[in-house]
Formats: C-alpha cells, sequence, structure tokens
C-alpha cells in the first residue's frame, strides 16, 4: 500500500478557466506562428539538427518519450508534409507524435506535430500537421549548452516506488533539461521542452516527481492536455551523460503554496507545479545523445551560418492569411522583415526579452548566450 506523502492532498488545478486565470491567455500571434506544412526555413533547420525529442503512445496506449538521431540530417524531409527518421527501442508509435529539433548551442526550437503515416524497416514516416518556433526559455533556463558541473550528493529516498531505482535519484539530481509529452482528447500530440537552473525535476518520494511550471508564452499546451488525459511520458537529459530518464505515470496541476515555496528563485516561486505520479522509471542509453555529443564545443553550430530561428519564426507569422485577427497584415510583416538588418534587431530584442523574463522569475545570470 502506497503512504502518503506530505503533499498528496495539495490542492489541484482541474478546470481550464483556473489554469487561464493563473497562467493567462496567449497573445494571438503566439497562436498564428505555426505553419501547416515544412517551409525553407524549417528544412534547413532540420538539415543541421542532429537531435530531437520525440513523444508518441504506442499500440497499446503506453505513453513514451525518448530522444531520437545521431548526426546532422537524420529526420529526411519527403515533401512539405512528410519526414521519416529511424526509430530505435521499444513500441512502435501509433497514432499522433509530437517532436522537437534541439540545434546545439542554440536556445530556439523547432516543434512539429503530426501523425504516423507510415512505418518500415528504413523507419517510421510522419504526416506533418503543423509547426513552428518555441522560444528560447526552457534551453537558458538550464543553461544547457554550458559545460556540465558535477553533481552533488544525492538524497536517499526510502521506498519502494519506480523512483528508488538504480541511479535514477543521481540522474534526476544532474538533470536540467527534459521533454515532456502529453495528449488531448481531440487527436493531439505535444511534446514540451522544461527546463530549469538546478533539477528540473524533483523528487518528494519514491513515486512522486514535481516540476515547476515558470512562466511562458502562455500556450500552456501541456496544462490543458493534462486536464483532458493526465497520461504522460518524460525523457530528461543531465549534460554530459549519454543516458536519457524515461519515465511514464499521471499528471496533476497544483498551485499549492508551501510546494511553489520549495522551488523558488530568490524568493520567486513558479505559479504552478505539476505532480507526477511515477508508474515507471528507468536510466537507459541513448544513442542519439551519445553521437550528438550535445556538450562538445566543436559540435555547436556556428552562428554565422546557422538559420536564426526567430527570423523563421517572423517568416511564418508573415505567412498568416491577410485579415487574420490580432495580426498585422502579413504584406506589412513582409516588409519590415525585408528591411536590412531588420533581423539582427529582432534578435537584439528578443535576447533583451529574454533577459528580462528570466529576471522577474528570479534567474541571475540571465545573458542569453545561447539563443543565436
Amino acid at each position: 500500500m502506497r503512504q502518503a506523502n506530505q503533499w498528496s492532498t495539495a490542492h489541484r488545478l482541474t478546470t481550464a478557466d483556473e489554469v487561464e486565470t493563473v497562467v493567462g491567455r496567449p497573445i494571438p500571434m503566439i497562436m498564428l506562428k505555426t505553419v501547416n506544412a515544412l517551409d525553407e526555413g524549417c528544412r534547413t533547420i532540420l538539415a543541421q539538427c542532429p537531435i530531437a525529442a520525440f513523444g508518441y503512445r504506442d499500440a497499446y496506449g503506453t505513453s513514451r518519450t525518448t530522444f531520437i538521431g545521431g548526426t546532422p540530417g537524420f529526420a529526411r524531409v519527403h515533401s512539405p508534409t512528410r519526414i521519416s527518421f529511424p526509430l530505435p527501442g521499444p513500441g512502435k508509435p501509433h497514432g499522433p507524435v509530437s517532436l522537437f529539433f534541439l540545434l546545439p548551442g542554440v536556445g530556439e526550437i523547432l516543434r512539429v506535430n503530426g501523425s504516423v503515416a507510415a512505418q518500415s524497416r528504413a523507419g517510421t514516416a510522419i504526416d506533418v500537421e503543423e509547426a513552428y518556433v518555441h522560444c528560447a526559455q526552457a534551453v537558458l533556463r538550464s543553461l544547457l549548452w554550458q559545460p556540465p558541473t558535477p553533481p552533488g550528493p544525492s538524497a536517499d529516498f526510502p521506498g519502494d516506488g519506480p523512483l528508488s531505482g538504480p541511479g535514477i535519484a543521481q540522474f534526476l539530481d544532474a538533470a536540467r533539461f527534459l521533454a515532456l509529452s502529453t495528449r488531448d482528447t481531440c487527436g493531439g500530440s505535444d511534446t514540451s521542452p522544461r527546463g530549469d537552473r538546478q533539477a528540473v525535476a524533483r523528487i518528494l518520494d519514491s513515486r512522486t516527481l514535481v516540476i515547476p511550471d515558470r512562466k511562458g508564452n502562455k500556450r500552456a499546451d501541456t496544462l490543458h492536455n493534462l486536464l483532458q488525459d493526465d497520461a504522460l511520458s518524460i525523457a530528461a537529459l543531465a549534460p554530459g551523460c549519454s543516458g536519457v530518464l524515461h519515465v511514464r505515470g499521471r499528471g496533476a496541476i497544483t498551485d499549492d503554496p508551501a510546494l511553489l515555496e520549495t522551488m523558488a528563485l530568490r524568493g520567486r516561486p513558479p505559479h504552478l507545479a505539476l505532480l507526477i505520479d511515477v508508474e515507471h522509471a528507468e536510466v537507459t542509453g541513448n544513442d542519439a545523445v551519445e553521437h550528438s555529443r550535445l556538450w562538445t564545443a566543436a559540435a555547436h553550430l556556428d552562428r554565422s551560418t546557422t538559420p536564426d530561428l526567430m527570423a523563421i519564426a517572423g517568416e511564418h507569422l508573415a505567412s498568416t492569411p491577410s485579415g487574420t485577427a490580432g495580426t498585422p497584415p502579413a504584406l506589412l510583416l513582409k516588409a519590415v522583415g525585408a528591411i536590412p538588418g531588420m533581423n539582427r534587431l529582432l534578435r537584439l530584442v528578443m535576447n533583451s526579452a529574454y533577459r528580462s523574463g528570466l529576471r522577474k522569475e528570479g534567474y541571475e545570470d540571465t545573458e542569453p548566450d545561447a539563443s543565436s
């Protein structure tokens, strides 16, 4: 019989109205920067990208998240709406899937959602339904691309739960970045990046994790999905380690002040947190992480030749049909984007916004040097 911890009675948010009261609603431009096909900018990113997080469910409905790839261009683009890639590991994906692509040394992330189209020995083919550029906050919070620091001693967590398994507590102490996959009841899959300066997920007992939910762009896809379907899966990275921690379980959203205070930075707690009832946890080797050499400076992309993902996001927004509520006319956006030096100015503005946002959350070192 499971023994309750002190947070087992923490208040849960159970409705979208409750979530939006805390998080707010995204401005229209955040939602309108998605595209329904891979344009030239997306294809350029995929050609240089050596690794991606991949969230899916197998034919039995088991939620899984892992990291795939290993070499630049591992995701083959067959058409603007289809990609394919090798998928090692257990459980063939079925139905809706979601990915985010990481460029070593870069802050912003390309997210792609779609569904399984076909599977063969050569790989898994995905029909792309939407793609968009995600902001750099998760990478910046985690200092993902900086050299790894030696982890401190791990606390012991008594009990027979999944988190008491070999090496799991030690891995979580060092893990600053993870991919979190959820699904809604309308057939949509979402894999979201999460990062924090120290442990991105913290053990409450041998069966319970907590992840702070700090302020972001207010899309809150993960939170809204968990209100509909509480099954989730996680793949966590520890800088310098080629292994990946895989977690499956059930998630709930809490605004318990006492729990949030334990995750405060310089006196500023997160606005919400995810409580995860862990059903499975295991650290395994991962070829994609090992071969990508993510924390080797030589593997980080040359910023003079790396596509600027914020410029690509601007192009996506400019492709929004004219007259769409909440966004300037596409012709105006295209004209502004064509002004010499505008992309550099946009980058400076975004870096300033990143610094300001991170300071408000309580982070001290806020220089966005990983958001080329």
